[in-house]
């Protein structure tokens, strides 16, 4: 018996010794090889375009890391672009959601406890989430801040799209500060973009300096950073 799957991450090159997909007709549901595939394909390729660059990665490239044919792969998407678009969005999601979540457990347990909502703790669980996620994921993080503006126009309406994304959630977490603080000033849009593009700045410079594993241990910083651009109260 094959040894169990190790977690799923966003960015991976199956391993040859772990077996491969079913070739032709099969006992497992073709919606499930199909998940399998897009799930290995997505992974390939954010992990290829992380190693070589978007300018520089083939279809090849992918596919020799997801250990699927060609033929697979152009059944699923249309071409290099839309494979790493894809995979992109898919992990930014999946990213996103982690952070609310994360934010959503420290009002639970607060709520649960009959404590009022401590606004700095839940900001903290965020930005703790997000700095594990980019030292866990550097290929993932390496994608989004420098290879995908490369993928052309496509890939920068993303990347605009993913920082309002992030905004959003900085938005609502100043919203419900402010509701629990009142005289908070509000944020608007610009200034959460502006701490989104703060934070950035700071993963950018780990990222190129190969010390994307130190980027829980700047935590501080980062909260310092959005909490005086939001103007908020330092905890």
């Amino acid at each position: 018996m094959p040894p169990p799957e190790p977690p799923a991450r966003l960015a991976g090159v199956h391993p040859p010794d772990r077996p491969g997909l079913p070739r032709g007709r099969s006992r497992l549901p073709g919606e499930v090889v199909r998940r399998a595939q897009r799930e290995r394909l997505a992974r390939g390729v954010i992990a290829a375009v992380a190693e070589k660059g978007f300018a520089r990665t083939t279809v090849t490239d992918v596919v020799k890391r997801a250990r699927v044919s060609r033929d697979v792969f152009y059944a699923h998407f249309g071409g290099l672009g839309d494979c790493f678009l894809g995979a992109t969005a898919a992990a930014t999601r999946l990213v996103n959601e982690r952070l609310f979540t994360a934010s959503e457990e420290i009002r639970e347990a607060h709520e649960a406890a009959g404590r009022p909502w401590d606004a700095a703790a839940s900001l903290r669980a965020a930005v703790r989430a997000y700095l594990a996620l980019c030292a866990q994921e550097p290929e993932y993080t390496r994608c989004l801040a420098f290879e995908l503006p490369a993928a052309g126009p496509e890939g920068l309406r993303m990347d605009a799209e993913n920082a309002r994304g992030f905004a959003a959630l900085l938005r609502l977490w100043h919203e419900r500060a402010a509701a629990a603080a009142p005289g908070l000033a509000p944020a608007d849009e610009e200034v959460c973009l502006a701490a989104v593009g703060a934070v950035a700045a700071l993963v950018r410079s780990h990222l190129a300096a190969g010390t994307t594993a130190l980027l829980p241990a700047r935590e501080d910083a980062v909260l310092t950073i959005l909490l005086r651009l939001l103007a908020a109260p330092a905890p």
